[in-house]
């Protein structure tokens, strides 16, 4: 993304743009419901009636016409109170371009987009029509490695489950073990090693078995598998043959973790060894959520990788909040956290702030590290993790003119919660000419009605100001999957628009900030009934840009 050249005036026309876009047009076509009845089945054999009777004396039995197998690719798990998509969601999107644009799903700290890409992945569907690609990964598989990657460890543990055991193969067999320790069950995935080295051969499955002898103590057998992979010129992983080695007694240290992955995090909490700074960075959701959850290793450790873990929705806010709680605070650090007022620079700072909101006394106190907390979330850009992990806190203070200063930031943490309702005393503490845009959250958050209206009657100046006073230079989706997305919308094609969407609306692992790709996507989604998903993805931009 370029820099702005005038970011004020930028965020102003960003504001009219969120005041404007989600505005529905006249005569606009009825919205696609979210779930579609499947067709009753029809009966194979036909009825018997009085003047035809079934299978007469010396007469061959009916012969019943076997329907057309019915394609598994798309089996989904989501009960009907997750909001799955509809089952007719790939009427008319060939599977080839489906299967082109599902490996561009990646990680993204935006809620709205998580939760689309969960629900296009997990929804009960008719598989897009066509042949899987050969030499290539079928669409299941491209399903459950998409879940994998995004975090989604629950469904795609669930998603295996419903798929039939035609569809399993060496891949499907190996996430399941990975994800499996994402979980930090080794006792499960442990389980399926034994079982998945009966059905596979590889270096993989060696080593995940020499990983699950290492893990249940029997240091003998791994070391033998070991010395046999090397005696067999295996590729080399000097990563996994240290991990291996230290839990057999010798010591190690590890600078760099090329390739986190759940099995080797589970070794190195195993070996007691701390996480590489750049495993953080680098690792999945999948692996950083193993790693957080796992008990075994002290709660600080694990609190760089559960930032990021949640930023990415791995694991809920309310998991990261109950490690910020763990960490162990002196006195001395909570009087200094309050006493100087420095922005935190570290995940320890961030848990010392935590504490004193959670646990001061002093009303003004607690809103000072509140506003602290929320001030450095939106530099790093993870302001509405940070809204979710405080919320409860900010929920018992009572809004008064001592804490006037922090309404602003509380109003918006509590719109970026959910907690709407939450919201609206704060804003009687402030004062309209600090926070002119404000009032376009209270009307784009849940629960607020008449919100399209509100949209196009903005309340002052500010809130209209021209699109065209924003100068700067913009970066912009391919121009392939912009146009297919707005194809896919006219034509009411719910699973391409969404997966189309998915791919425009993310810059890296943020929301894009720029109002014609919010404006495509936003009306992207309303096109196809989704006006529920388009809103929060309006108040997420206005958040981001901190109206």
């Amino acid at each position: 993304m370029h820099g702005s050249r005038n970011e004020p005036v930028r965020r102003l026309g960003l504001a009219a743009l969120l005041l404007l876009l989600a505005a529905a047009a006249p005569g606009r076509a009825q919205p696609v419901p979210l779930t579609t009845p499947a067709p009753a089945a029809e009966a194979a054999v036909p009825e018997s009636t009085p003047d035809t009777p079934a299978n007469k004396a010396g007469e061959p039995p009916i012969q019943a016409t076997p329907l057309a197998p019915v394609d598994p690719a798309w089996v989904g798990t989501l009960a009907d109170a997750a909001h799955p998509l509809p089952q007719t969601m790939w009427q008319g999107t060939p599977r080839a371009l489906v299967a082109a644009a599902l490996p561009r799903l990646a990680p993204t700290t935006s809620p709205t987009l998580r939760d689309l890409a969960r629900r296009l992945l997990l929804s009960n569907a008719e598989a897009p029509q066509g042949p899987d690609m050969p030499d290539r990964p079928n669409l299941a598989a491209l399903r459950v490695e998409r879940l994998m990657a995004l975090g989604e460890v629950d469904g795609a543990l669930a998603l295996l489950d419903a798929l039939p055991m035609s569809l399993r193969n060496d891949d499907l067999d190996r996430d399941r073990v990975e994800l499996y320790f994402a979980k930090n069950d080794a006792q499960t995935a442990c389980r399926e090693v034994h079982d998945g080295v009966g059905r596979h051969q590889g270096v993989w499955w060696d080593r995940a078995l020499i990983a699950c002898q290492a893990l249940a103590g029997d240091q003998a057998k791994a070391a033998l598998g070991l010395g046999l992979l090397h005696e067999q010129q295996a590729p080399a992983d000097p990563v996994f043959d240290a991990l291996i080695r230290a839990l057999g007694g010798r010591p190690a240290k590890l600078d760099k973790l090329p390739e986190p992955r759940p099995m080797l995090m589970t070794l190195l909490a195993a070996a007691k060894l701390p996480l590489p700074a750049d495993a953080v960075a680098a690792a999945d959701p999948s692996s950083l959520r193993g790693w957080a959850d796992n008990a075994a290793v002290p709660p600080l450790q694990r609190l760089a990788a559960a930032e990021r873990a949640a930023s990415l929705g791995a694991i809920p806010p309310a998991a990261l909040a109950d490690l910020y709680a763990k960490v162990e605070v002196k006195p001395e650090e909570l009087g200094a956290a309050i006493k100087h007022g420095k922005a935190p620079a570290t995940a320890r700072d961030r848990a010392v702030l935590f504490h004193v909101a959670r646990t001061d006394p002093a009303p003004g106190a607690r809103a000072g590290a509140l506003q602290a907390l929320l001030a450095d979330a939106r530099k790093r850009g993870d302001f509405i993790t940070m809204a979710q992990v405080v919320a409860p806190i900010i929920s018992e203070l009572t809004p008064s003119p001592e804490i006037a200063r922090f309404a602003p930031d509380a109003a918006r943490a509590l719109y970026a919660a959910g907690r709407a309702d939450a919201a609206k005393p704060w804003l009687d503490q402030i004062d309209p000419a600090t926070a002119p845009l404000l009032p376009a959250l209270a009307r784009l958050a849940p629960g607020i009605g008449a919100w399209e209206a509100a949209l196009v009657n903005p309340s002052s100046p500010e809130d209209s100001t021209p699109l065209t006073d924003a100068t700067h230079e913009a970066q912009l989706p391919n121009a392939a999957v912009w146009m297919a997305q707005e194809r896919a919308a006219a034509a009411k094609r719910v699973g391409e628009t969404v997966l189309m969407t998915l791919l425009i609306a993310r810059v890296g692992d943020r929301l894009s900030a720029e109002p014609i790709v919010l404006n495509r996507a936003i009306e992207g989604l309303k096109a196809v009934g989704l006006d529920a998903e388009a809103r929060a993805l309006a108040l997420e931009a206005a958040l981001a840009a901190a109206i």
